[in-house]
């Protein structure tokens, strides 16, 4: 069973709090078909994280768009940059920061970005709602989200949770309700009370328990003195990857496309092994280089990539490579989406790209 893990900043890395705005504008076909919901503002000014220009006339210019901030949640695009693991494989990569208002499937549909790197549910959503899209592999093979407590009253399984009030955002409440119903708990015997995204209310007593992500508000709790421990969803009823990589079907059939998609994996999964392997120079490089503007915490970032190993590398990767996903691991993340009421299916995703990104023998 997960235990107590390891958090970003307060408020610096919440995955789910786009989604107040996400989720309206993934239901809307058209706007995915265009680059209409694209934040200029998160789109321009990012030449710091491209290839220098020297090597770019040499390269091939392509970008991936991640679902928030330049933090160690992306410590593979952040080793691969620094590392130079992209132009490795003739990829001249710009990483485009996300942001609470930003979802990376439209950028990926209008050809602004090669790649995406979003979430299982929203990227899903997607798909259902008519964006040509394609699962090509997940960061994370166990979601992070996870019910986080205080160490001195610890709620250690779902069971516990009965007759204690839990902290649960807007966003999270199809999570929520699709837990309850995997763990068979009647929503009305615990209390949910609805929280922004943020720690003080835990941390004050006003609640039990808080739903958050294993990479984070733990953490950040255990950093300001408030020791903590969390189990994660997936380890009970609510088995699903995260942290999804995206590409369009039209670039899968392109063969040009396709094998800069498969260099681009590639430079991902050099940048994960090394950022797992070296965590404190990936969070290092988080908040001195492209997270600077943040003002990140390094104890953070650095137990944070610590905990990501947990998240990232299973049985599973070790036999074929990062950001495999397996038959049951597939079936496993659509029966979870289904319980909340998301009509996902294993059509959705493929190895197609990692089968080719691995076909050199390179396992990492």
């Amino acid at each position: 069973m997960a235990q107590r893990s390891v958090n970003e900043q307060t408020g610096a890395h919440t995955p789910f709090s786009r989604q107040l705005t996400r989720r309206s504008l993934l239901q809307r076909t058209g706007a995915l078909a265009v680059g209409a919901v694209v934040a200029p503002d998160l789109l321009g000014g990012l030449g710091r994280f491209a290839a220098a220009p020297a090597d770019a006339a040499a390269l091939a210019d392509v970008s991936i768009q991640l679902c928030y901030l330049e933090n160690v949640q992306f410590a593979g695009s952040i080793m691969a940059l620094a590392n130079g693991y992209y132009k490795q494989q003739g990829l001249n990569v710009t990483v485009l920061p996300g942001g609470p208002n930003l979802a990376p499937e439209p950028v990926v549909v209008s050809g602004k970005a090669l790649v995406g790197v979003t979430h299982t549910d929203e990227g899903v959503e997607a798909i259902i709602n008519g964006a040509p899209l394609k699962v090509i592999g997940a960061a994370f093979q166990k979601s992070p989200t996870c019910i986080v407590s205080k160490a001195s009253h610890p709620i250690r399984t779902p069971q516990e949770m009965i007759g204690k009030t839990i902290g649960v955002s807007d966003t999270n409440l199809p999570i929520w309700t699709a837990f309850l119903e995997a763990e068979k708990i009647k929503p009305s015997l615990i209390k949910v009370n609805t929280v922004e995204f943020s720690t003080q209310p835990l941390a004050d007593g006003q609640i039990d328990g808080l739903m958050g992500n294993y990479t984070n508000e733990p953490i950040a709790l255990d950093v300001q003195g408030v020791p903590t421990y969390a189990f994660l969803l997936a380890d009970f009823g609510y088995p699903i990857v995260d942290d999804i990589y995206i590409a369009k079907t039209a670039d899968l059939a392109d063969p040009v496309k396709k094998q800069q998609i498969v260099g681009l994996m590639k430079g991902e999964a050099l940048g994960w092994k090394a950022a797992l392997a070296s965590p404190h120079t990936a969070a290092t490089l988080a908040v001195d280089v492209y997270g600077k503007s943040l003002g990140l915490i390094f104890e953070q970032e650095y137990k944070a990539v610590i905990t990501e190993r947990q998240l990232v590398t299973t049985p599973d990767t070790k036999a074929h490579g990062l950001f495999w996903m397996s038959p049951a691991t597939v079936a496993s993340s659509v029966h979870s989406m289904v319980l909340g009421g998301t009509k996902a299916t294993a059509s959705m995703f493929t190895n197609e790209i990692l089968t080719e990104v691995y076909s050199d023998g390179l396992i990492v």
